[in-house]
Parts: structure tokens; C-alpha cells; sequence
């Protein structure tokens, strides 16, 4: 119950109420701690948590506008070759869990290996899902929402919007930020000790305009809790 209210906390949920929770959990704990000499962690469901933040597929006018590329469409196949060896590396397949955002790009190649490699895959929305759709999937002449509708309905693929089970995000918070809060502490509490969590980025290695829940807080979020995190995969320089 503890490790539930700490990853509420952490996403701002209805800070006086589980302050309160925090407070009375912790007391009990401290009392049966003393009592039993220590509390023994539940076995975990999974044998690795794997994790995975990265940049969505180029929309078409993203140069026109300036932006620079992050993911070209061009480096898709290039991409899933190096995810596919680092899960490899990793030996991620039956038993294990994967756990992203579901947009196009960095997500859905993540999420379609994991799958084929075995392990069960949660997807983690920021958005209901039709706004989600039309915010991170759909790209004109590309097949990014059937590739979605395809791993959603897969048997080892659940589907989970912040929506209904965080509610709305506190004001003036990005619900994309949230959700990678969301997926690292819900990774923290499924791997129950470091050593079982693994994180995969597919990131530019910029850091301009990163803040808490960008993909370099993200990096940042791993290495405090000493999961294994793998070295970027820079879609720029391949």
C-alpha cells in the first residue's frame, strides 16, 4: 500500500489527501517493523521490468517548420535493429514486462519486439485514447494507427489511459510528463529491487527544453534508482 501512495505522490495526485495516507502508512510500518523485526517484499510477477521513452516518428513538415530532425521516417528500420539487439543483450522474453507510451516511433517498435519476444506489455496512455491517437499516432500515408489497433489487441498487450486511473493531471501539468512518472514508478513497485529494472532510450541526446518527465529526466530518474540503463540510441547519428 505504501509503494501505491509514493507513486502517487510523485505524480501530484491530491497531494493533502495522500500526504495524510503517507503519514499513517509509514507509522504502521515503523510499528510492525519493530514488532517482526522487518518486513519481507512480495515476490514480483515479473522476472525484468523494461521500460522504453523515445522521440515519435518525424511528422513530414517538422524541417519546414525548423525543428530539426529527431526520428526521420528514413532510420524506422535502423532503429528497430538496435532495439531488437538490446533486448536481446537483455534476454527479455517470456515472463518479463515491458511497459511505454504507445506513441508512434520509439513506443511501437518497443512495444511490437517486446511482444514478439514473448513478454507481457502494458501501455500506458497520456490521453483518452482517441485524443491520444490524433496527438502521438497518426501520420498522413503511414500505417502508425493500424500498427497501434494491431499491438492493442494483441493477448499479452494492456492497454491503461492516466485518465481513468490517475484522473486529470494537477494544473498546469503536461500529461506527457506525467506519464513518464507514471511508467518509471509503476516499473519501481512491479521490479521490486533494482537489479530487475532495465530502461531503453531512443533520444537525440538534447537536452533543450527537457524538464521533469523529458527523456533526460527520464535517464536521470534510472540511474537514481539503479536500474540498468542502456546507452541512447541517437536516431541522428546513425
Amino acid at each position: 500500500m505504501l509503494e501505491q501512495v509514493l507513486l502517487l505522490e510523485s505524480l501530484g495526485f491530491r497531494p493533502e489527501a495522500v500526504a495524510g495516507v503517507k503519514k499513517l502508512l509509514e507509522s504502521r510500518q515503523s510499528v510492525l517493523e519493530k514488532k517482526i523485526g522487518g518486513l519481507k517484499k512480495s515476490e514480483p510477477r515479473f522476472g525484468k521490468v523494461v521500460i522504453a521513452s523515445g522521440h515519435m516518428i518525424d511528422a513530414p513538415d517538422r524541417v519546414a517548420k525548423g525543428l530539426g530532425e529527431r526520428f526521420p521516417a528514413g532510420k524506422e528500420d535502423i532503429i528497430r535493429q538496435k532495439i531488437s539487439k538490446q533486448l536481446e543483450d537483455w534476454r527479455v522474453g517470456a515472463g518479463d514486462l515491458a511497459i511505454c507510451g504507445g506513441a508512434r516511433g520509439a513506443d511501437i517498435l518497443f512495444a511490437e519486439l517486446c511482444a514478439d519476444r514473448g513478454a507481457e506489455v502494458w501501455l500506458f496512455l497520456a490521453l483518452p485514447e482517441g485524443e491520444f491517437l490524433e496527438a502521438s499516432v497518426r501520420l498522413a500515408d503511414s500505417a502508425w494507427e493500424q500498427r497501434f489497433y494491431k499491438l492493442r489487441d494483441q493477448g499479452s498487450v494492456k492497454t491503461f489511459q492516466q485518465t481513468e486511473r490517475l484522473k486529470a493531471p494537477p494544473k498546469g501539468s503536461s500529461p506527457f510528463s506525467r506519464n513518464n512518472l507514471w511508467i518509471i514508478n509503476t516499473a519501481r513497485v512491479e521490479a521490486n529491487e533494482p537489479k530487475r529494472l532495465y530502461a531503453l532510450l531512443v533520444w537525440d541526446e538534447k537536452p533543450t527544453g527537457d524538464g521533469p518527465g523529458g527523456t533526460s529526466d527520464f535517464a536521470a530518474r534510472i540511474r537514481q534508482l539503479g536500474g540498468h540503463l542502456a546507452q541512447p540510441i541517437n536516431p541522428t547519428k546513425l
